[in-house]
């Protein structure tokens, strides 16, 4: 999913955008090429990403963080450690 996308799927499920949350999970994108921005999910789209999401941007934080992995992973949210096997990378 795309910014737009996963911004619009947040009002849906939230209420609001989460503009910010959204900018932070994939904050890592930018370093890759397109054919390989998946790539940046090692760094935000896991289990301790969603810690991290909920230390800076409290319960709700966590909630879209959870929902915007569980999109870009088909309804799974990996662990930090996964993204070393080939199905994340």
């Amino acid at each position: 999913m795309n910014f737009e996308q996963h911004c619009r799927a947040s009002e849906t499920a939230f209420g609001k955008r989460y503009e910010r949350i959204h900018r932070w999970l994939d904050e890592f994108a930018s370093l890759y090429e397109p054919s390989e921005r998946h790539k940046h999910r090692k760094f935000r789209h896991h289990k301790e990403g969603i810690e991290e999401a909920g230390i800076i941007f409290g319960d709700i934080g966590a909630l879209v963080a959870e929902h915007h992995i569980k999109l870009d992973n088909e309804g799974k949210v990996p662990s930090k450690k996964d993204y070393e096997i080939p199905e994340y990378t």
